[in-house]
């Protein structure tokens, strides 16, 4: 406002003038200026880059000349010192060989010899290739007579008179690291075999690399400006500036091919890790014969500089005449943009955390540190610690009580569909857990978020409708079965009474009236199980009525409290005062036969506790004892009919007392308790459906 009210001030009559100017006009006036200054720009440039294209050319064919000469005056001195250096070896085998054509060669004239020529090894080998003296050891003896029978020597030419002499060249030592370098020669008559002289390759290897084409290409490419110097022929890079480890194929490039074949010097411009150089290209040749192909890469930093001061010049230009209409223009919009975008923001902000937070799954999510960046409130309840003293830290920095449950979860294969039971608090789940990742451009992963269900209640549920649907299958076994024998099973007791009155023998009558009495003590012991089929089979209907949880418990305590004592069990119980509508008789029967179990379980000295209490609209009745606890593997068995542990058992009294608890709406399950011992808990809706 500022910069209007001095414009007004100045030129009135050009501001009202202007501020009748639709935006669009501006905006086409703008751009018309822009596009003018650009162009004149442009053209500007393009001169200027062809002018230093031109240099840069002239440049690179003059390096690559360079580099041509320099490697090929490299290889002629590479090859003048081998021949030398071949010469004096031949000069001292030639001499060796009169000597031992003479017979006044001895081992330690051999040691001589080696020592003032500098020479590292002689050997002397018969016409079969065997080592007859070496400059070593004495002749025949100690460590040079090793492996000295060769099934296939280097030498083996000489050894069939097809050469008097022979170059063996650069070879790996046999016994220690490092190379050396060896020639071979006929040994003189009267004597059949050859003379083997070998150098120490170490300073001439350091020699080539201090003046090979390798330190030449490196030399080069440490000058500013030359991005790098590759040397490479159609199977990879020969020879290349340090860190250099991959160029493009001859093969895969027309340009390169063309190049190679045709012998020819060629200029373009490529990007080289992620930089654009012009790179000259030429066929590299040495004594008439192409070594490879010559690639240098020359840095374009002096014209992309050019061509910045011509960009920043025009910039500087059309400013004057843009500038205020940009600015406004660009300011209206961005604030615009960041309005709408924050309002956006806000809104899917506020979306997600509801979503979030109405989720009945648990969702935790870890950065790319492992440092917790979401924890919802579903996550909250389950783990029992709130997301402010969790958020932004890393598992190792969270209570230990959750530390190896978190552990578990981020060891969760991807995507897997398996059910997982985790303790969490000291308790135990049964958690649906999948694990989702989101990935950083570098393929590093940014985020690991987890989400998991618990399937405890579901697994419960399913668990307890199995066996309500298996006892009412049982049930109806039962009931047929009992129906079945109830007859025949009279028809015997009325027969076995009528043996006992009617038809006494006139001898063995004790063992008779035995046998009969027993026969009818079987058949009421028989008869009173098939009652309890027939009562499983068809239970008592409940008739529920408001009871008091004290009366309750004092009744209950009042049977069980002697039975107890009896054993030596310290029995307790607490209870809440709440009203609860239940079959008193038929649950006192069913919280019994728990309580019974609990003492048989629970040896002399033991502890057994009953308690009841209130949580929402069910009451939940707990029986723990310090038994022996159950085997898991029984767990699920249990509450099956006829399934018992104990020896007089008829296994029914569990399946009896689920049954009551299932007529009640109610459930049965059952946990070892830790360190040992059993919970069985019930639970029961206050108020009983009809």
């Amino acid at each position: 406002m500022l910069l209007d009210g001095i414009i007004y001030e100045k030129q009135p009559t050009l501001v009202n003038i202007l501020s009748n100017i639709q935006p669009r006009y501006i905006i086409a006036v703008t751009f018309s200026i822009a596009v003018l200054m650009f162009v004149s720009a442009y053209i500007e440039l393009r001169q200027s880059k062809e002018e230093l294209f031109h240099l840069l050319e002239e440049h690179s064919v003059s390096l690559a000349e360079i580099v041509e000469r320099s490697s090929s005056n490299i290889v002629l001195s590479s090859d003048y010192i081998e021949q030398q250096l071949v010469e004096r070896l031949y000069n001292n085998a030639t001499f060796i060989a009169r000597m031992d054509s003479a017979n006044t060669l001895t081992q330690t004239e051999l040691a001589r010899i080696a020592a003032e020529n500098n020479i590292f090894r002689i050997h002397i080998f018969d016409s079969k290739g065997k080592r007859i003296a070496t400059s070593l050891t004495p002749f025949g003896y100690g460590l040079a007579m090793r492996d000295q029978n060769m099934s296939s020597p280097v030498f083996a030419p000489i050894l069939r008179g097809e050469t008097d002499r022979m170059i063996i060249g650069f070879k790996e030592s046999r016994f220690i690291d490092g190379k050396r370098f060896a020639v071979a020669v006929k040994r003189s008559a009267p004597h059949h075999g050859a003379i083997v002289l070998t150098l120490d390759a170490k300073e001439i290897t350091e020699f080539r690399k201090k003046i090979g084409i390798g330190r030449l290409i490196n030399d080069l490419s440490n000058n500013s400006g030359i991005e790098y110097v590759v040397l490479q022929d159609s199977a990879g890079i020969i020879a290349a500036t340090l860190g250099i480890t991959k160029m493009s194929r001859i093969d895969n490039d027309t340009i390169l091919r063309d190049a190679l074949k045709n012998d020819s010097t060629v200029t373009r411009q490529i990007i080289f890790m992620d930089r654009e150089v012009f790179e000259v290209v030429r066929a590299l040749t040495i004594d008439q014969s192409i070594v490879g192909l010559l690639r240098i890469g020359i840095s374009m930093d002096e014209i992309r500089s050019v061509e910045s001061r011509m960009w920043r010049r025009m910039i500087v230009m059309s400013i004057v005449f843009i500038f205020i209409g940009v600015v406004l223009f660009t300011a209206i919009i961005i604030n615009q943009n960041y309005q709408l975008m924050s309002n956006k923001y806000q809104r899917v902000q506020m979306f997600t955390e509801n979503i979030l937070h109405s989720m009945q799954d648990m969702v935790i999510t870890f950065d790319d540190l492992k440092r917790i960046t979401i924890f919802n409130q579903r996550a909250e309840v389950f783990f029992g610690i709130s997301s402010e003293r969790i958020l932004g830290k890393t598992i190792e920095e969270i209570p230990n009580g959750l530390r190896n449950s978190f552990r578990t979860f981020i060891g969760i294969q991807q995507n897997t569909s398996q059910d997982h039971a985790v303790v969490v608090n000291g308790r135990e789940y049964t958690l649906s857990i999948s694990l989702s990742k989101t990935a950083k451009s570098n393929g590093s992963t940014e985020s690991q978020t987890i989400l998991i269900k618990d399937l405890s209640e579901t697994k419960r549920l399913e668990r307890e409708i199995q066996r309500k649907e298996k006892l009412s299958a049982m049930g109806e076994l039962a009931a047929g079965v009992a129906h079945e024998i109830r007859n025949p099973l009279n028809a015997i007791s009325m027969i076995a009474q009528r043996f006992d009155k009617e038809f006494l023998p006139k001898k063995g009558l004790k063992e008779y009236k035995e046998l009969t009495g027993v026969l009818k003590k079987e058949s009421v012991r028989v008869n009173g199980i098939i009652q309890q089929f027939l009562i499983f089979a068809r239970p008592k209907q409940i008739k529920p009525t408001s009871v008091s949880s004290l009366l309750l418990m004092n009744h209950l305590s009042a049977l069980f409290q002697s039975q107890a004592k009896e054993k030596n069990i310290t029995f307790s119980f607490q209870t809440e005062d709440v009203s609860f509508f239940i079959d008193f008789e038929q649950m006192t029967q069913a919280i019994l036969n728990l309580l019974q179990n609990a003492l048989d379980a629970t040896p002399k000295g033991g502890v057994i506790s009953l308690s009841l209490v209130k949580k929402s609209n069910e009451v939940r009745i707990e029986i723990v004892d310090s038994g022996t606890g159950i085997d898991p593997k029984l767990l699920e068995k249990i509450f099956d009919l006829y399934f018992t542990t104990k020896s007089n058992g008829t296994g029914m009294g569990l399946a009896i007392t689920q049954q009551i608890i299932m007529q009640h709406k109610g459930s049965l399950s059952v946990r070892n308790n830790q360190p040992h011992g059993t919970v069985f808990l019930i639970v029961i809706p206050i108020v009983v459906a009809s």
